[in-house]
């Protein structure tokens, strides 16, 4: 039933005319390889990603984050890289920020799709997004962080990380929401000549 739902939410926003067009890049396989193609829209909800892929041949794909190890597109800005991420038995495409040795930092897509009954008709929506996801290397879980949560969440992960001084910046100036992705740079940048030192 749910690759029902996943086919039809392709379908659905193919049809509307809201698939951008496809970008030239890569999928990564569980076994880390690279399959080389086309990279369509990324359809994000609250329960999956799914992406759509074009391979070399033509061939169109709808794969599920579950299935594959991430995406890299090649843009006239470089490439941007999407890692598969388990967050609470759902999965999915989180666009790599940043890679540290402490803290990676990762972007859920901007756009959220959503799909509902209204009176018996199946209503397409989206809707603007902007949450991150923290995720500290030793764990292995992200964390997904939000405006509204921001502060509550980054003080909880900076006291689980014994970093006292980061924790207590937290909802300071350069220390907001708006500046998350400078915060864990810095973090890293410190900790990897902390680690040195030692």
């Amino acid at each position: 039933m749910k690759q029902v739902y996943a086919i039809l939410l392709a379908m659905l926003f193919a049809a509307a005319g809201l698939c951008t067009d496809p970008v030239r890049g890569y999928i990564v396989t569980k076994n880390r390889k690279r399959l080389t193609g086309y990279i369509g829209e990324v359809y994000h909800s609250q329960f999956r990603s799914i992406v759509v892929f074009i391979n070399d041949f033509g061939s169109v794909y709808n794969i599920e984050a579950e299935r594959i190890r991430g995406f890299v597109l090649a843009g006239e800005e470089g490439y941007t890289a999407y890692e598969s991420k388990n967050y609470r038995g759902r999965w999915y495409f989180l666009r790599i920020l940043e890679k540290g040795a402490s803290l990676n930092l990762y972007q859920s897509p901007e756009e959220q799709y959503s799909i509902r009954f209204n009176n018996g008709i199946l209503e397409a929506s989206t809707r603007t997004v902007t949450e991150f996801w923290v995720e500290a290397r030793e764990w292995k879980k992200p964390v997904r962080v939000t405006r509204f949560n921001f502060r509550r969440k980054m003080r909880r992960l900076f006291h689980k990380l014994d970093a006292p001084d980061y924790r207590d910046k937290i909802g300071e100036d350069g220390y907001r929401f708006a500046n998350l992705p400078g915060i864990i740079r810095e973090y890293n940048r410190d900790r990897s000549i902390y680690t040195r030192e030692l």
